[in-house]
């Protein structure tokens, strides 16, 4: 009787998840879509308007019922970031989605250029290779990191710790994006947010910590790997000191502090593991105060996902020469594979 028990339940769950999802289905494609009979609308969308004002502009038009729906849709779109100023002939009555194809392929054509991010890259890295492209000074655009304000409920996880140098460091997704050549700092941020979001929202956090944490560790995994296969296992490494109270000792970490988040220090030298920052957990115990860049996916995924294993050692594997590296799990073990 109990497996029956359990079985209903499952059922009933599934079943409410599903009722969940079709009507989240409903509320972005058919709710929202308006009931006119075509009347035909102009509507002027300024230039660096955000996804909000937009929203606005529309549903004052009557041409969507929920601003929080087409922002939703909008997000998940392929479209996202890439929203046209000018004047639009829209009519009531028209998709969500025909909405946003308009809004994005008409108005006026703005000049485009190519920002390639990489994974691993710190907003310290982003703002200047956006100040080398002649978008807008790295300042300003570090600034609008720390002092910018963009409505994502993955944020609220930040703590608000002063000790924290830019607040959004590791939420900026690694990715190539096509971007207008007049784009502000807060256009440029929200874009990268936004794929930060959409990339998020497919993934199973199976780590048990808040997604800040999780992201924390995906930041020191994906400075310190550098073959596929080992970012969960390094990951695991993180957890297993961590669940003994043990330090880190990630080099990497040590060189975002020293450095400036510009990772261009050839080695770390003993007094450097001296130096007093939240970011040294040579010398703190637990993770650092934030993220040390913004990790791709897949060190995402290894961060929620660690590997269970026992150890809590690893060092460069020198025979390779791959960039792979040799796991132990005690000192001992790990001094005699380093000879």
């Amino acid at each position: 009787m109990k497996i029956v028990k359990k079985i209903i339940i499952l059922i009933i769950v599934a079943a409410l998840l599903a009722a969940a999802a079709a009507a989240s289905l409903f509320l972005t494609e058919y709710l929202d879509t308006t009931s006119g009979d075509g009347e035909t609308v102009t509507v002027v969308i300024p230039e660096g308007a955000a996804g909000k004002t937009v929203a606005g502009i529309l549903k004052d038009n009557g041409l969507i019922r929920f601003k929080t729906a087409f922002i939703l849709r909008l997000r998940n779109s392929d479209y996202a970031g890439r929203l046209r100023s000018g004047t639009f002939v829209l009519h009531k009555g028209m998709c969500i989605d025909d909405i946003i194809e308009s809004l994005a392929t008409g108005g006026e054509q703005r000049p485009t250029v190519t920002l390639t991010v990489p994974e691993g890259f710190s907003v310290e890295q982003i703002a200047a290779r956006l100040e080398e492209m002649g978008l807008f000074t790295a300042r300003e655009f570090l600034d609008e990191v720390n002092n910018g304000s963009f409505d994502y409920e993955v944020l609220s996880s930040i703590p608000d710790d002063g000790n924290i140098k830019y607040r959004l460091q590791g939420f900026l997704f690694p990715d190539t994006y096509e971007i207008y050549a007049d784009a502000t700092p807060h256009e440029v941020i929200d874009t990268m947010l936004g794929e930060f979001v959409r990339r998020y929202g497919g993934m199973e956090n199976n780590s048990g910590r808040s997604l800040f944490e999780t992201v924390t560790i995906a930041s020191l995994v994906e400075r310190e790997a550098k073959v596929d296969s080992e970012r969960p296992t390094i990951a695991g490494v993180i957890e297993n000191r961590l669940a003994i109270d043990m330090r880190l000792q990630v080099d990497a970490a040590v060189i975002y502090a020293i450095s400036d988040g510009m990772y261009d220090v050839d080695r770390v030298l003993y007094k450097d593991l001296e130096v007093d920052s939240p970011y040294n957990i040579y010398k703190n115990y637990g993770l650092p105060v934030g993220p040390i860049c913004n990790p791709g996916e897949k060190s995402l995924e290894a961060a929620m996902n660690p590997e269970s294993h026992e150890y809590l050692f690893y060092h460069t594997d020198e025979t390779k020469q791959d960039g792979s590296h040799i796991f132990t799990s005690d000192f001992s073990q790990h001094t005699a594979t380093m000879n």
